[in-house]
């Protein structure tokens, strides 16, 4: 399940004052307010997620807490260093065997690169 990004949700960036949550997060909840928006159901549903990323970035503990948690998890699914040394391993052995100018996948086991490469067939001297 992905994380629910709040400061996405309330419009703010993550370099955001106090000040400009508090902003952001009244404007949200008079734009999606029931009262307001009667024929839209589904607003009672955003405003509960509007209400629950100010809870958490209104309080500097949580915001602090959110921001270190967030960050981890991103850190641990974008990138994984332990599988990158494995496929730069990998793609090193295929090279190795084949070479930058082979025609397949095999090489050109004894045969040489020399002018032609591996050219099977007859050579035109």
């Amino acid at each position: 399940m992905a994380a629910k990004d709040y400061y996405r949700l309330l419009g703010v960036e993550r370099e955001a004052s106090a000040e400009e949550i508090k902003r952001a997060y009244r404007k949200r909840v008079m734009e999606y307010h029931p009262d307001r928006n009667q024929d839209k159901p589904h607003y009672e549903e955003i405003l509960k997620e509007i209400n629950e990323a100010y809870q958490v970035l209104g309080n500097e503990e949580k915001r602090r807490h959110y921001d270190l948690s967030y960050m981890q998890s991103f850190n641990m699914h974008v990138y994984d260093r332990g599988d990158l040394g494995d496929d730069v391993i990998e793609i090193l052995r295929i090279f190795s065997r084949v070479g930058f100018g082979a025609r397949r996948f095999g090489g050109c086991k004894g045969r040489g690169f020399g002018r032609w490469g591996c050219r099977r067939g007859k050579r035109n001297f």
